[in-house]
């Protein structure tokens, strides 16, 4: 079988990520060019491929007819264009979450995959990620009676990465933190406990310089009846653990922790990382059921997203995933815009 050619449209903070999953599949991916209007990202994240004769490109639009495939990196506000132009190039793609900045942007994205009969997956890696598959087939098990409620936290200190540019300015994100990353969470959640019935979520500035909330509490019900809260701020002054997620059932709580061991904001894809799966039943000791160095590895969601190229299956996190997740947050917003809430 020969090697998917694919490029990459921006090469930010996210992309070594992207780069070390493809280094860890270049027996079925080559990348052929990275493409980003600053020459000396793409120049960096070109020279951190495994395939070599990486091109370097200034405008994506020049390398989409040398492609199978791309991944978009881009700010949010990006998405829509440069995935239709993907998309008429006859190029599959894989779009870092969120999905887009409106509902109808979404449907022009799942619309032309559709007439082009192109893989179109948004890049939402915590559900392909290792600990959280067995964190769900503990829950999943009923080892531990039925699951009711989801709680969910996500402490950060982003101050030395949202400074400015288009990450301060709702109309570019898209919102605040809620939009833009308790996906994250949110996904997981809904991965879970499947379709939600009623959502509404609350806002504050702590402190970041952004016109959307850096911080921001949601509370949903979930048509199977689990409840479910996120947490999240973008601005904590000593984050405790990067990602919580504790399953409430009946005879037990389960909690999965993912946790940098350094500065991620800093360190990004050299960060080191402590992944942990335990069990508190009433009446014993806490255990620990998994313990792994496994961070913000996105080898598996890349893998997911070759594969479903190569047979053309829907991927897990297709159009209509991610919309359902742009969803749940609009409807919140919308919420919170009526009672002043956020």
């Amino acid at each position: 079988m020969s090697r998917l050619k694919l490029g990459i449209i921006g090469c930010g903070w996210i992309a070594p990520f992207h780069v070390a999953a493809l280094n860890r599949l270049s027996d079925r991916v080559a990348v052929v060019w990275a493409a980003d209007p600053e020459i000396d990202r793409a120049e960096t994240i070109a020279r951190s491929l495994a395939t070599g004769d990486v091109d370097v490109l200034g405008d994506y639009r020049d390398g989409l007819g040398h492609v199978d495939a791309v991944s978009i990196l881009v700010p949010h506000h990006l998405h829509h264009p440069i995935t239709l132009d993907a998309m008429q190039a006859d190029c599959h793609v894989l779009l870092e979450k969120p999905f887009a900045l409106t509902l109808e942007e979404a449907d022009d994205m799942i619309a032309a995959a559709e007439a082009q009969d192109k893989t179109l997956m948004i890049a939402l890696p915590h559900r392909y990620r290792k600990s959280t598959q067995a964190f769900r087939q503990v829950i999943d098990s009923g080892d531990y009676g039925r699951l009711f409620m989801l709680d969910a936290f996500m402490d950060e200190d982003n101050r030395n990465y949202v400074t400015g540019g288009w990450f301060v300015k709702r109309a570019t994100l898209g919102g605040g933190v809620y939009f833009s990353a308790s996906a994250h969470m949110l996904d997981v959640m809904l991965w879970i406990a499947g379709e939600v019935q009623s959502v509404s979520m609350v806002g504050t500035h702590a402190g970041l310089p952004m016109e959307g909330e850096d911080t921001a509490i949601s509370i949903i019900k979930f048509k199977n009846g689990v409840v479910g809260t996120t947490r999240h701020t973008w601005f904590s002054p000593k984050p405790h653990r990067w990602y919580t997620m504790r399953a409430f059932c009946e005879r037990a709580v389960i909690t999965l922790t993912v946790h940098p061991l350094g500065e991620l904001a800093v360190e990004g894809v050299h960060c080191a990382w402590s992944s942990q799966i335990t069990v508190a039943e009433a009446g014993a000791d806490e255990k620990v059921i998994l313990e792994s160095d496994e961070g913000l590895d996105l080898t598996e969601e890349v893998r997911h997203f070759l594969d479903c190229v190569d047979s053309g299956a829907q991927p897990q996190t297709d159009g209509l995933v991610a919309r359902q997740l742009m969803q749940v947050a609009l409807d919140a917003y919308r919420d919170a815009e009526i009672r002043g809430a956020n």
